[in-house]
C-alpha cells in the first residue's frame, strides 16, 4: 500500500501499481459513502467504505474487490466483505473515531487500484500511515484578491491570520479552521508579486485540483 497526501486535505491511497494496470472507467465507483477512522491522538488510521450511494443511500451497491496488493503492508490490515472494505494502517491500534464522507474507487481488471475520499479534507495526524507515505506536499500559500468563502476542504470556517512574505511583507489574511490552508489577501505595489497572486478563492481552489489530477 502507498499514500500521497497534497495540501494535507487530498490523499488518495495506492493498492496497486497504476503504471501497469489499465484503469476501467466502467468499473469505478464514485460517490461511494466512506468513513475516515483516527486513533485517540487523532491520528488518521485508515478508511471503511460501505456499499450505499451518496444519492441513493438506502440502496445496496455493488462494491469492487479488492483483490491483490502490490505493495508493502506492514502492520495494516485490508479486510472485504459484501457490506464493506476495511483499510486500517496499524491492525493493533484501536479506532476511536469515524468521520463521514464519500470516495472515488478506480478499478482494473485485478481489483482496486486506489482509492481517494472527497471531499477534500483535512487528513489529521500522519504517525501511524507514515509507513506508506510516498509523497506529501505541503499547504501552499494563496494570495487572494478577495476574502474567502470557503476552502478547498469545502470548509466555511476561517481565523484571522497574519504571514510574511520575503517580497510583500506581512500580509493579513485567513487561515481555514478545518485543513490549515492560509489565504493572503494581495497587498499591491510592494515588491514583487508571488506566482498566484491575485487569483480569487474559487480559481485558487480550481488550480490547486487541477494540478493534483494531473499528479495521478
Amino acid at each position: 500500500m502507498q499514500i500521497t497526501i497534497s495540501e494535507d486535505s487530498m490523499m488518495y491511497i495506492y493498492l496497486k501499481n497504476s503504471s501497469k494496470h489499465k484503469y476501467e472507467k466502467k468499473k469505478s465507483r464514485s460517490d461511494v459513502i466512506c468513513f475516515l477512522l483516527y486513533d485517540a491522538a487523532d491520528n488518521m488510521l485508515g478508511v471503511r467504505i460501505i456499499n450505499k450511494h451518496d444519492d441513493e443511500p438506502l440502496i445496496d451497491i455493488q462494491l469492487p474487490k479488492v483483490g491483490e496488493v502490490e505493495f508493502p503492508m506492514h502492520n495494516a490490515q485490508i479486510t472485504e466483505t459484501d457490506q464493506e472494505i476495511l483499510i486500517v494502517f496499524d491492525k493493533d491500534t484501536p479506532i476511536s473515531k469515524e468521520t463521514a464522507h464519500t470516495c472515488v474507487i478506480d478499478v482494473c481488471r485485478s481489483g482496486i487500484i486506489g482509492i481517494e475520499p472527497l471531499p477534500y479534507v483535512y487528513i489529521g495526524g500522519k504517525e501511524i500511515m507514515k509507513p506508506f507515505i510516498i509523497r506529501d506536499e505541503p499547504i501552499p500559500i494563496h494570495y487572494v484578491s478577495v476574502p474567502p468563502v470557503h476552502c478547498s476542504c469545502g470548509s466555511d470556517s476561517f481565523v484571522e491570520s497574519e504571514r510574511e512574505d520575503p517580497d510583500l511583507g506581512f500580509h493579513n489574511g485567513w487561515e481555514c479552521a478545518e485543513c490549515g490552508h492560509v489565504y493572503l489577501l494581495l497587498r499591491q505595489g510592494l515588491g514583487k508579486p508571488p506566482k498566484n497572486a491575485g487569483t480569487s478563492v474559487d480559481e485558487a481552489i480550481r488550480i490547486s485540483r487541477e494540478e493534483r489530477g494531473k499528479e495521478r
